[in-house]
């Protein structure tokens, strides 16, 4: 993400505190200078010597890491400002908490014009799980007691930036486990030095009046009054989350479902998709114990992605089938409840997350999915629950840069998102079809207008007048493919690894059937383009690498025979629609007048 905060779409969020434009001016206003190769060195040594020591055993190799850390990674330094520590912290920075007891930081740093940075260290192996969860709690009580809004939390392997203000609380986290990646620093380590800097954390020269505050806390407010619902971004989102879990199970729902209705398999999966949803909703607003070791070691999606990130990380994410099975496991305890002391988690019921009774074919679709994976015949893989779990936790917004506009990654904040608005989303991926490809003949999705999508053989037979119509009729909803921008990398890759691919764990005789169906599209795809003039450059050369290039992003995806897909009512990908257009049912205003849990039915 050059224009933006590399790293940032890899770490742990709990709410929104950037946004996508506050990103990318932090990024291009202060960029990243690169760190000498005795500091990345010492990086290295210091940080696999602390991850090879056990949890709690490593204090005072803890502490010495981080001083390298925040001094000579991050140029908290002498010539920047000053360090107190331990018991020379003025007791005047000492703060009741509502336990009665004094809370101030280990570490803090004082620069120019106010600049502060406070250090809060914590003994737990996991920031904010189990007794963290209090050390967290504590350091929240802390800044609202004082001036101060930002601070950094760690426990020498993980480092969390958290932003606390009279109404709302939000952080970013850091894993030291996921910073080193065969021979270089990860982005992660590169998102730590863009945000723990002195210059953004040093107020800016006054022009008159009060000091302003600090850049990154001046960004961080402006990120919260200036953000929108994020209902319209999540239901593409969930639109393609679904579209997975169809894949993903294709076989079994082939031979299970082999008489129902499609549209009763795309309810079906709506329905499983909204449970991600909303269990992503309760865990962010604490109506789940995301804070619980056990429930976010052995149930939690936030934790489930965190896991599942490393293991991408290293690259052995693979095709192993155990995250569905815990993710089912997950939607019965939120329907049952558990009474056991150390897992109190209440029995919500509801329809949402009642198990599938196979008495129609909407249940005998929800059946696949809830139970295919212990039967043997079709399962989401490790893989697809980490690109499902993407899809639903990070999106990319596009914001305007001068002339030119740039796609920047950022985390979806459920938090923020009133259960009104997720009875909205579902309703719009409810206009959706689920289609099957005609045999023996492709689906092509073109990328103009609306992306209609046509069987590969109307295409071909289409004369030359009809192929002048075609596009034409398309002009006045697009500007047309050679003049639309290039996708930026995370977009276009994230948009390969959920769409492009009908069944991620395909056979090598059909992925050359895929790839054959596509250069017969895109062949096509050549000749339209110059029946309907989409490429005007003259010159011979210039024309023909134009040409392809075009007839590239024409062809936006290939459906393979036999294969579902998705489109909206009227046959396109896309509409002029929104998420926002239809107002909430009654239940689900009251829902989120109480705090409670929204209310989506069949």
């Amino acid at each position: 993400m050059a224009d933006g905060i590399p790293g940032w779409e890899d770490l742990h969020h709990s709410g929104l505190l950037l946004d996508g434009a506050r990103l990318a001016a932090l990024g291009a206003e202060w960029p990243l200078a690169p760190l000498s190769e005795y500091v990345e060195r010492e990086l290295r040594r210091r940080g696999a010597a602390l991850l090879g020591e056990p949890a709690g055993d490593a204090n005072g190799s803890a502490t010495t890491f981080v001083s390298l850390l925040l001094e000579q990674v991050c140029g908290f330094d002498a010539a920047t400002g000053t360090w107190t520590r331990g018991s020379n912290v003025a007791p005047e920075h000492g703060r009741r908490a509502v336990t009665g007891e004094v809370v101030k930081p280990r570490r803090l740093w004082k620069g120019v014009r106010g600049g502060r940075l406070p250090v809060f260290f914590d003994g737990g192996a996991n920031l904010g799980l189990g007794r963290s969860r209090r050390v967290v709690s504590q350091v929240h009580g802390w800044l609202r007691a004082g001036d101060e809004q930002l601070a950094l939390v760690t426990n020498g392997r993980q480092f969390r930036l958290v932003f606390a203000g009279l109404d709302f609380d939000a952080s970013c986290q850091w894993d030291l486990r996921l910073w080193f990646q065969e021979g270089e620093l990860a982005p992660q380590v590169a998102a730590l030095r863009s945000l723990l800097r002195p210059e953004l954390w040093t107020p800016p020269k006054p022009t008159g009046g009060e000091t302003p505050p600090p850049p990154l806390l001046q960004a961080i407010r402006d990120t919260r009054k200036g953000q929108a619902e994020l209902s319209e971004v999540l239901g593409e989102r969930v639109r393609e989350a679904v579209e997975l879990l169809i894949q993903s199970h294709g076989e079994a729902l082939r031979t299970r479902c082999a008489d129902v209705a499609p549209a009763d398999v795309y309810r079906a999966a709506c329905r499983v998709a909204m449970r991600l949803v909303v269990v992503l909703f309760a865990e962010s607003r604490d109506l789940l114990p995301r804070d619980n070791a056990l429930y976010h070691a052995s149930y939690g999606l936030q934790g489930l992605f965190e896991g599942l990130e490393r293991e991408a990380v290293r690259g052995a994410l693979g095709e192993a089938l155990s995250a569905w099975p815990r993710v089912l496991a997950l939607f019965r305890l939120v329907h049952q409840g558990s009474h056991f002391p150390d897992l109190p988690v209440p029995a919500y019921g509801g329809e949402l997350f009642a198990p599938a009774t196979g008495e129609d074919g909407l249940g005998q679709a929800l059946a696949v999915f809830e139970s295919a994976c212990f039967e043997g015949d079709g399962c989401c893989t490790d893989r697809d629950v980490h690109t499902i779990l993407r899809l639903l936790t990070r999106t990319t917004v596009r914001i305007r840069q001068g002339r030119a506009s740039t796609t920047v990654a950022a985390p979806v904040d459920f938090s923020d998102l009133s259960s009104e608005y997720i009875g909205i989303v579902y309703e719009g991926v409810l206009d959706y079809e689920l289609k099957i490809a005609p045999r023996n003949d492709p689906v092509t999705f073109l990328a103009v207008g609306d992306q209609p999508a046509l069987p590969l053989s109307r295409l071909e037979a289409m004369p030359d007048a009809a192929l002048k119509s075609l596009f034409e009729s398309l002009k006045p909803s697009d500007a047309g493919p050679e003049d639309a921008p290039e996708p930026a990398a995370d977009e276009e890759a994230e948009t390969t690894a959920a769409s492009s691919t009908a069944f991620p764990t395909a056979q090598p005789e059909q992925t050359d059937i895929r790839q054959r169906s596509r250069t017969r599209a895109e062949a096509w795809a050549r000749r339209a383009a110059q029946v309907a003039g989409l490429v005007r450059n003259r010159r011979r050369a210039d024309f023909e690498t134009q040409l392809a290039a075009t007839a590239k992003r024409l062809v936006a995806r290939v459906v393979l025979p036999g294969e579902w897909y998705l489109v909206r009512w009227g046959g396109t990908r896309k509409g002029s629609g929104t998420f926002h257009t239809r107002p909430a049912s009654p239940c689900l205003r009251r829902s989120a007048r109480c705090g409670r849990w929204p209310s989506i039915g069949r």
